[in-house]
Protein backbone atom coordinates (compact mmCIF):
# COMPACT_ATOMS: atom_id res chain seq x y z
CA UNK A 1 0.00 0.00 0.00
CA UNK A 2 1.38 3.51 -0.99
CA UNK A 3 0.72 6.80 1.33
CA UNK A 4 1.27 10.46 0.71
CA UNK A 5 3.56 12.44 3.20
CA UNK A 6 1.04 15.62 4.33
CA UNK A 7 4.42 16.89 4.48
CA UNK A 8 4.75 16.98 0.80
CA UNK A 9 0.84 17.99 0.51
CA UNK A 10 1.10 20.64 2.43
CA UNK A 11 4.44 21.79 0.37
CA UNK A 12 2.89 21.46 -2.38
CA UNK A 13 -0.21 23.92 -1.34
CA UNK A 14 1.73 26.60 -0.20
CA UNK A 15 4.39 26.56 -3.07
CA UNK A 16 0.59 26.95 -5.04
CA UNK A 17 -0.67 29.52 -3.26
CA UNK A 18 2.50 31.44 -3.33
CA UNK A 19 3.74 30.75 -6.61
CA UNK A 20 7.44 31.35 -5.22
CA UNK A 21 10.00 28.91 -3.83
CA UNK A 22 11.39 31.51 -2.08
CA UNK A 23 7.98 32.66 0.17
CA UNK A 24 7.03 28.81 0.26
CA UNK A 25 10.85 27.88 1.76
CA UNK A 26 10.27 30.57 4.15
CA UNK A 27 7.11 29.59 5.35
CA UNK A 28 7.89 25.55 5.69
CA UNK A 29 11.20 26.15 6.70
CA UNK A 30 13.45 24.46 4.40
CA UNK A 31 15.89 25.53 2.23
CA UNK A 32 14.63 26.06 -1.40
CA UNK A 33 16.32 23.31 -3.32
CA UNK A 34 14.66 21.14 -0.32
CA UNK A 35 11.17 22.34 -1.03
CA UNK A 36 12.01 21.53 -4.77
CA UNK A 37 13.09 17.97 -3.84
CA UNK A 38 9.76 17.71 -2.12
CA UNK A 39 7.65 18.65 -5.42
CA UNK A 40 10.09 16.46 -7.41
CA UNK A 41 9.77 13.65 -4.96
CA UNK A 42 5.40 14.49 -5.13
CA UNK A 43 5.60 14.35 -8.92
CA UNK A 44 7.55 11.16 -9.42
CA UNK A 45 5.27 9.38 -6.63
CA UNK A 46 2.05 10.03 -8.61
CA UNK A 47 3.77 9.90 -11.90
CA UNK A 48 2.83 13.46 -13.25
CA UNK A 49 3.87 16.76 -13.77
CA UNK A 50 2.17 19.15 -10.78
CA UNK A 51 3.60 22.44 -12.14
CA UNK A 52 4.56 24.53 -14.82
CA UNK A 53 7.64 26.43 -14.47
CA UNK A 54 9.06 29.17 -16.28
CA UNK A 55 11.29 31.75 -15.36
CA UNK A 56 9.22 34.08 -14.27
CA UNK A 57 6.20 32.23 -12.85
CA UNK A 58 5.59 28.45 -11.22
CA UNK A 59 1.65 27.75 -11.66
CA UNK A 60 -0.43 24.15 -11.47
CA UNK A 61 -0.84 21.70 -14.46
CA UNK A 62 -4.65 20.95 -15.04
CA UNK A 63 -3.85 17.61 -13.22
CA UNK A 64 -2.21 19.75 -10.95
CA UNK A 65 -5.33 21.62 -9.85
CA UNK A 66 -7.39 18.23 -9.57
CA UNK A 67 -4.67 17.03 -7.25
CA UNK A 68 -4.42 19.89 -5.37
CA UNK A 69 -8.06 20.08 -4.30
CA UNK A 70 -8.20 16.81 -3.24
CA UNK A 71 -4.94 17.01 -1.25
CA UNK A 72 -6.56 20.20 0.67
CA UNK A 73 -9.46 17.86 1.32
CA UNK A 74 -7.40 15.21 2.73
CA UNK A 75 -5.01 17.67 5.35
CA UNK A 76 -8.18 19.39 6.93
CA UNK A 77 -9.43 15.65 7.11
CA UNK A 78 -5.89 14.41 8.93
CA UNK A 79 -5.44 17.69 10.99
CA UNK A 80 -8.73 17.06 12.19
CA UNK A 81 -8.66 13.18 12.90
CA UNK A 82 -5.63 14.17 15.15
CA UNK A 83 -6.71 17.17 16.67
CA UNK A 84 -10.16 14.60 17.69
CA UNK A 85 -8.25 13.02 19.97
CA UNK A 86 -5.81 15.40 21.33
CA UNK A 87 -7.68 18.83 21.37
CA UNK A 88 -5.14 20.40 23.56
CA UNK A 89 -2.41 20.60 21.49
CA UNK A 90 -2.91 24.08 20.35
CA UNK A 91 -3.91 26.54 23.47
CA UNK A 92 -3.81 30.56 23.63
CA UNK A 93 -4.89 33.40 22.51
CA UNK A 94 -4.85 34.76 18.61
CA UNK A 95 -5.97 38.61 17.65
CA UNK A 96 -7.25 38.43 14.54
CA UNK A 97 -8.25 41.47 12.25
CA UNK A 98 -10.76 41.04 9.16
CA UNK A 99 -12.69 43.73 7.41
CA UNK A 100 -16.58 43.39 7.51
CA UNK A 101 -17.48 41.68 4.16
CA UNK A 102 -15.01 38.26 4.60
CA UNK A 103 -16.54 38.21 8.09
CA UNK A 104 -19.84 38.19 6.96
CA UNK A 105 -19.40 35.89 4.08
CA UNK A 106 -16.58 33.24 5.67
CA UNK A 107 -16.00 33.95 9.21
CA UNK A 108 -18.86 32.37 10.63
CA UNK A 109 -18.02 28.58 9.54
CA UNK A 110 -14.21 28.98 10.01
CA UNK A 111 -14.80 30.30 13.91
CA UNK A 112 -17.44 27.83 14.55
CA UNK A 113 -15.12 24.48 13.18
CA UNK A 114 -12.39 26.26 14.34
CA UNK A 115 -13.18 26.70 17.59
CA UNK A 116 -14.99 23.46 17.93
CA UNK A 117 -11.65 21.64 17.12
CA UNK A 118 -9.61 23.54 19.25
CA UNK A 119 -11.44 24.31 22.13
CA UNK A 120 -8.23 25.55 24.28
CA UNK A 121 -8.04 28.71 21.93
CA UNK A 122 -9.52 31.84 22.60
CA UNK A 123 -9.74 33.71 19.40
CA UNK A 124 -10.18 37.77 19.57
CA UNK A 125 -11.88 39.25 16.21
CA UNK A 126 -11.86 42.66 15.61
CA UNK A 127 -13.73 44.02 11.82
CA UNK A 128 -12.82 47.06 10.36
CA UNK A 129 -11.44 48.87 7.26
CA UNK A 130 -8.36 47.74 5.05
CA UNK A 131 -5.61 50.20 5.95
CA UNK A 132 -7.25 50.91 9.39
CA UNK A 133 -6.05 46.99 10.09
CA UNK A 134 -2.63 47.18 8.09
CA UNK A 135 -1.94 50.13 10.52
CA UNK A 136 -3.18 48.37 13.19
CA UNK A 137 -1.03 45.59 12.25
CA UNK A 138 1.89 47.16 12.31
CA UNK A 139 1.47 48.44 15.36
CA UNK A 140 1.41 44.75 16.83
CA UNK A 141 -2.11 45.04 17.64
CA UNK A 142 -2.76 41.55 15.59
CA UNK A 143 -1.09 38.37 15.20
CA UNK A 144 -2.90 37.48 11.88
CA UNK A 145 -5.10 39.79 9.63
CA UNK A 146 -7.11 39.64 6.60
CA UNK A 147 -6.72 42.09 4.11
CA UNK A 148 -8.05 43.77 0.43
CA UNK A 149 -5.34 44.73 -1.92
CA UNK A 150 -4.51 48.62 -1.78
CA UNK A 151 -1.82 50.07 -3.96
CA UNK A 152 0.25 51.75 -1.09
CA UNK A 153 0.61 48.72 1.13
CA UNK A 154 3.55 46.16 0.26
CA UNK A 155 3.28 43.13 2.70
CA UNK A 156 5.32 40.54 0.39
CA UNK A 157 4.95 38.16 3.40
CA UNK A 158 1.17 37.93 2.58
CA UNK A 159 -0.45 35.02 1.41
CA UNK A 160 -2.78 35.74 -2.02
CA UNK A 161 -6.32 34.17 -0.59
CA UNK A 162 -8.53 34.71 -3.80
CA UNK A 163 -9.02 37.28 -7.25
CA UNK A 164 -12.46 38.58 -7.70
CA UNK A 165 -13.89 40.87 -9.72
CA UNK A 166 -15.40 43.65 -8.32
CA UNK A 167 -19.20 45.51 -9.46
CA UNK A 168 -21.50 48.12 -9.26
CA UNK A 169 -24.05 47.22 -6.92
CA UNK A 170 -27.81 49.16 -7.04
CA UNK A 171 -31.58 48.06 -6.57
CA UNK A 172 -33.59 48.09 -9.29
CA UNK A 173 -35.53 51.41 -7.86
CA UNK A 174 -32.02 53.18 -8.58
CA UNK A 175 -32.15 56.06 -10.93
CA UNK A 176 -29.09 56.46 -13.06
CA UNK A 177 -28.19 59.65 -14.67
CA UNK A 178 -29.90 60.59 -17.81
CA UNK A 179 -27.67 63.63 -18.81
CA UNK A 180 -24.37 63.22 -18.97
CA UNK A 181 -23.28 66.31 -16.42
CA UNK A 182 -25.35 64.44 -13.80
CA UNK A 183 -23.77 62.54 -11.24
CA UNK A 184 -23.43 58.93 -9.94
CA UNK A 185 -25.08 58.91 -6.51
CA UNK A 186 -22.67 56.93 -4.23
CA UNK A 187 -23.02 54.83 -1.33
CA UNK A 188 -19.86 53.68 0.05
CA UNK A 189 -17.36 53.70 3.03
CA UNK A 190 -15.50 56.55 4.31
CA UNK A 191 -11.85 57.00 3.94
CA UNK A 192 -9.53 54.62 3.92
CA UNK A 193 -11.47 52.18 2.39
CA UNK A 194 -9.96 50.26 -1.45
CA UNK A 195 -13.46 49.75 -2.47
CA UNK A 196 -14.24 53.76 -2.24
CA UNK A 197 -10.67 54.50 -3.79
CA UNK A 198 -11.24 51.83 -6.80
CA UNK A 199 -14.91 53.67 -7.38
CA UNK A 200 -13.91 57.12 -7.82
CA UNK A 201 -10.74 56.01 -9.47
CA UNK A 202 -12.77 54.54 -12.17
CA UNK A 203 -15.44 57.24 -12.45
CA UNK A 204 -12.76 59.92 -12.48
CA UNK A 205 -10.80 58.25 -15.43
CA UNK A 206 -13.64 58.53 -17.60
CA UNK A 207 -14.88 61.92 -16.55
CA UNK A 208 -17.91 60.52 -15.50
CA UNK A 209 -19.24 62.95 -12.45
CA UNK A 210 -20.00 61.79 -9.00
CA UNK A 211 -21.58 62.33 -5.87
CA UNK A 212 -21.61 60.76 -2.51
CA UNK A 213 -24.74 60.64 -0.67
CA UNK A 214 -24.21 57.93 1.60
CA UNK A 215 -21.16 57.33 3.77
CA UNK A 216 -21.32 54.32 6.94
CA UNK A 217 -18.45 51.71 7.87
CA UNK A 218 -20.95 49.06 8.16
CA UNK A 219 -21.62 47.15 4.91
CA UNK A 220 -24.76 46.53 6.72
CA UNK A 221 -25.51 49.95 6.66
CA UNK A 222 -24.16 50.49 3.46
CA UNK A 223 -26.71 47.88 1.15
CA UNK A 224 -29.75 49.49 3.28
CA UNK A 225 -29.32 52.41 1.36
CA UNK A 226 -28.25 51.07 -1.83
CA UNK A 227 -31.79 48.81 -1.19
CA UNK A 228 -33.46 52.02 -0.46
CA UNK A 229 -32.37 53.50 -4.48
CA UNK A 230 -30.18 56.20 -2.33
CA UNK A 231 -26.82 55.32 -4.51
CA UNK A 232 -24.72 52.67 -6.02
CA UNK A 233 -22.20 50.49 -4.34
CA UNK A 234 -18.99 48.52 -4.87
CA UNK A 235 -18.10 45.03 -3.31
CA UNK A 236 -16.78 41.80 -4.63
CA UNK A 237 -19.17 39.85 -7.49
CA UNK A 238 -19.38 36.60 -5.05
CA UNK A 239 -20.61 39.29 -2.21
CA UNK A 240 -23.45 40.79 -3.94
CA UNK A 241 -27.17 39.60 -2.18
CA UNK A 242 -29.57 38.10 -4.68
CA UNK A 243 -32.38 40.75 -4.30
CA UNK A 244 -29.46 43.37 -6.01
CA UNK A 245 -28.56 43.97 -9.48
CA UNK A 246 -24.89 44.42 -10.29
CA UNK A 247 -22.69 45.83 -13.32
CA UNK A 248 -21.46 42.98 -14.84
CA UNK A 249 -25.34 41.77 -15.74
CA UNK A 250 -26.51 45.34 -16.96
CA UNK A 251 -23.84 45.92 -18.93
CA UNK A 252 -26.27 48.85 -20.60
CA UNK A 253 -25.87 50.94 -17.60
CA UNK A 254 -22.21 52.03 -18.72
CA UNK A 255 -20.89 52.15 -15.32
CA UNK A 256 -16.80 52.23 -15.89
CA UNK A 257 -14.72 48.72 -15.58
CA UNK A 258 -13.53 48.04 -11.87
CA UNK A 259 -10.20 46.44 -11.12
CA UNK A 260 -9.99 42.71 -9.80
CA UNK A 261 -9.92 42.83 -6.02
CA UNK A 262 -7.45 40.89 -4.17
CA UNK A 263 -7.64 38.92 -0.81
CA UNK A 264 -4.72 38.30 1.36
CA UNK A 265 -3.40 36.90 4.52
CA UNK A 266 -1.22 38.62 6.73
CA UNK A 267 0.63 36.92 9.83
CA UNK A 268 3.12 38.29 12.34
CA UNK A 269 6.77 37.20 11.85
CA UNK A 270 7.75 34.49 14.20
CA UNK A 271 4.42 33.58 15.24
CA UNK A 272 3.56 30.88 17.06
CA UNK A 273 2.26 27.13 16.48
CA UNK A 274 -1.51 28.73 17.47
CA UNK A 275 -1.24 31.30 14.66
CA UNK A 276 -0.03 29.07 12.15
CA UNK A 277 -2.49 26.71 12.74
CA UNK A 278 -5.12 28.98 12.80
CA UNK A 279 -3.47 30.31 9.41
CA UNK A 280 -3.05 26.68 7.60
CA UNK A 281 -7.07 26.19 9.02
CA UNK A 282 -8.28 29.61 6.97
CA UNK A 283 -5.64 28.45 4.23
CA UNK A 284 -7.34 25.09 3.68
CA UNK A 285 -11.34 25.82 4.68
CA UNK A 286 -11.48 28.39 1.93
CA UNK A 287 -9.97 26.63 -0.65
CA UNK A 288 -12.38 23.70 0.05
CA UNK A 289 -15.71 26.23 -0.90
Amino acid sequence: MRFLDPHLLHTLIILSDCQSFTKTANIVGLSQSAVSQQIKKLEKQLGVSLFQRSKRAIQLTKTGEIFYNQAKSLLIQHEQLIESFNPQKLKGRIRFGSPEDFAINYLPNILNQFTTIYPAIQLDVHCDLTLVLLEAFDRGDYDLIVFKECPNANYPGSISLWKEPLVWVFSDNYQFPTEPTEPVRLALSPEPCVYRSRAIEALEAKNIPWEQVYTSPSLAGTLAAVRGGLGVTVIPLNNVPKDLLHSKKYLSKKLPKLKTTEIRLLMKENSNKTVQGFRDYILNTLHLQ
